[in-house]
Parts: C-alpha cells; structure tokens; sequence
C-alpha cells in the first residue's frame, strides 16, 4: 500500500496540487446545477413589471409543508418529509406560449384543460409520465400536473406539482394550491 501512496504524492507535488487549491475547485451538490427538465422553465424576473415576479406571488401550501425560496429562479415546494412536490417559475410573457418548452421527456399529455382561479384563467395539463428512460420499457407509472397562468402582456408562472402517483386527490390537491394564489 505504502509504494503506491508516495508516487501519487509525489505526482500530486509535481502537479503543484495543494489540498487548498484543491478544495476550493470542489463543488458541494448544493453548487451543481443537476440537468433537468425544470431548467427549461427560466424565469425573467427582470424583464417583468416589478409587481409580476416570484417574490410577489403568494403561495399557500398543505400544513407543514414548506416553500424554498432560496433559488430565484424557481421555488421549490416539499412535503412534511421534506420531499419535493413541486415547483413554481415565471417567465416572460408570450402570446402563444408553446408547453413543449416545459413539458419533460418521457410524458404524454392525457388531460388539457382551462380552469378558473383567483389569477384568472388557468391551463392545467396532466401529464401520464414515467420513471425511465425510454429504453426501459417502464410507461406511465404517475401523473405529473402541470398550470400555466399567462397574464397578458405580463408574465407567465409554470407550475408543476407530483406525488408521484395516479389518485385523483392529487390533482384535486393541487387545484387548492392553485385556488389559494395570490399576489402579495
């Protein structure tokens, strides 16, 4: 074990690697943006009217759940275990917004509808999705709920929400949070 440890010292020295110089290049996972369909959805806070934004909705979740906020860009929302649920962002208005630009690989949309909330007229997809990749063979294993609100000439907020299963009550779940936006 010793004869392999000093050359790779000694190679570490000659590389001008110190434990410091090192340490600084290593990320935490909380530095690593992991790619994922939610990156799609970005948010332009920036370009919006100061009062449309993320930090101007008012999200009510279930008892004991918590909204993180600590991204700008997209606020995750997790259960009492602490497990995402799902997420909001926003994005900059457009008249025709296109739902390929959020909608993850691996999905077909099985329900399409429009519903009213207190934010207006609502677009709430319900997406037959699935835990694989599509060499896997594995189909349809959950529902993944996804509302668009647009206000026009304003800002859009993409919403996506999943337990991870097929109950109706999740859906109906998620149409409470939806009903209970507001602006603060």
């Amino acid at each position: 074990m010793k004869k392999y440890i000093i050359p790779l010292l000694f190679l570490l020295l000659l590389s001008g690697c110190s434990s410091k110089a090192a340490a600084k290049d290593i990320k935490t996972l909380s530095d690593i943006k992991q790619p994922n369909n939610e990156a799609s959805v970005k948010s332009t806070n920036k370009q919006t009217d100061s009062n449309y934004n993320l930090t101007s909705l008012n999200i009510v979740l279930p008892a004991n759940w918590n909204l993180d906020t600590s991204d700008k860009v997209q606020y995750k929302f997790a259960d009492e275990k602490g497990k995402t649920r799902g997420w909001v962002s926003s994005m900059k208005y457009e008249e025709d917004f296109d739902f390929s630009k959020v909608k993850p690989n691996h999905s077909s949309i099985i329900n399409d509808e429009y519903i009213d909330i207190p934010l207006g007229k609502c677009r709430l997809v319900t997406l037959d999705a699935d835990n694989g990749t599509a060499a896997s063979g594995i189909t349809g294993t959950h529902n993944d709920y996804y509302a668009i609100i647009s206000l026009k000439d304003k800002i859009i907020y993409v919403l996506e929400f999943s337990q991870n299963d097929k109950k109706p009550q999740t859906k109906e779940q998620f149409k409470e949070i939806l009903n209970n936006l507001s602006f603060k």
